[in-house]
């Protein structure tokens, strides 16, 4: 007796396979938004672990840790280490001692024991800077560390926080465009050149924010640049900031210091300029799409967009501008 076997056909198996295939294409952007708002939550979360840092630090010492002593010795960085449970990194970073007339390149943020000599105790500040900071770490991005490259000792690491600097540049001087922007304050500040010497201590404190807490920005997002590109090497001073001339995410380029520093030629860097004298600045980024995470002086935490309004992103940066905007948050 002949039996009879039912199987699926060749048509019928096609048919199957085009509907899974179907299925996956319709939720894999699914899948991908849901891990890219996993990954935007934890960032956010980061940046309020730093903005509690700051606020602890302002307990502390009663004032703002400075935003960068000029490019090389010290960032706001080293100085919350404490308060982002890394004191052991805290304890062995070494900053210029008090009352030195100039810039000693023996405490440099990317010196060790063999490139300043004769210090005691040893100078251990690449131990530090080599390091990575999970907390400085937004996973939306691919973590960075230099290698073979001409302005970065390889080992440094990259990260993606980033104080803000107010509205114009890194020293706080007017910005010449046109019209000329005037600074009108920041919670912190990068250091001029170092013509005035390390102790013009430029630090703030809270009540200087006259603009209100809530109203301030005090950090935000930078993205890491890949290919020897020095956006995120926040040990550095010229990377730990943002000013709020351009817009998040925006079609302006940022101005480095050197040619070196910029590869806006190398995808999936944003756009770069070398600067012109000291004029440095960066936009806020970030890998998310839409806009970036952004802290206020009160430690609280927005996901600011794209499109936000340019006075009002402007507004948000000052400490003592006196402008009244809405919401950042529309």
């Amino acid at each position: 007796m002949n039996r009879i076997r039912h199987g699926f056909t060749l048509v019928e198996l096609l048919v199957v396979i085009a509907i899974i295939g179907i299925l996956v294409a319709l939720l894999l952007p699914a899948i991908q938004a849901a891990r890219e708002s996993a990954r935007r939550a934890q960032c956010i979360n980061n940046l309020k672990q730093v903005g509690i840092a700051f606020q602890n630090y302002h307990d502390t010492y009663k004032q703002l840790p400075v935003g960068a002593y000029s490019c090389c010795w010290g960032t706001w960085q080293m100085s919350i280490l404490p308060f982002l449970e890394e004191n052991q990194l805290a304890d062995m970073y070494q900053f210029l001692p008090k009352n030195f007339p100039v810039f000693d390149d023996r405490y440099r943020y990317d010196n060790d024991a063999a490139a300043a000599p004769g210090l005691n105790p040893p100078m251990r500040n690449f131990a530090v800077t080599s390091k990575r900071i999970a907390t400085l770490t937004c996973p939306s991005d691919e973590p960075q560390v230099a290698s073979g490259c001409s302005n970065a000792k390889d080992g440094l690491t990259f990260h993606n926080y980033i104080a803000n600097f107010g509205n114009t540049n890194h020293v706080g001087t007017t910005y010449p465009g046109s019209p000329a922007i005037k600074y009108l304050g920041s919670p912190l500040i990068g250091q001029d050149d170092g013509s005035n010497g390390p102790n013009r201590r430029l630090f703030s404190t809270f009540r200087r924010i006259t603009d209100g807490l809530s109203k301030t920005l005090l950090a935000s997002e930078t993205v890491q640049g890949q290919g020897c590109d020095l956006r995120g090497l926040t040990w550095w001073g010229w990377a730990a900031g943002f000013e709020a001339y351009a817009s998040p995410n925006g079609s302006d380029p940022d101005r480095m210091q050197r040619p070196t520093d910029c590869k806006s030629d190398l995808a999936p860097n944003p756009p770069c300029l070398p600067a012109a004298g000291p004029l440095f600045n960066n936009a806020a980024r970030s890998r998310h799409p839409g806009g970036v995470n952004a802290a206020m002086c009160d430690a609280s935490v927005q996901f600011v967009t794209d499109d936000v309004d340019l006075a009002t992103w402007r507004a948000a940066s000052t400490s003592r501008g006196d402008e009244v905007y809405q919401e950042l948050v529309q």
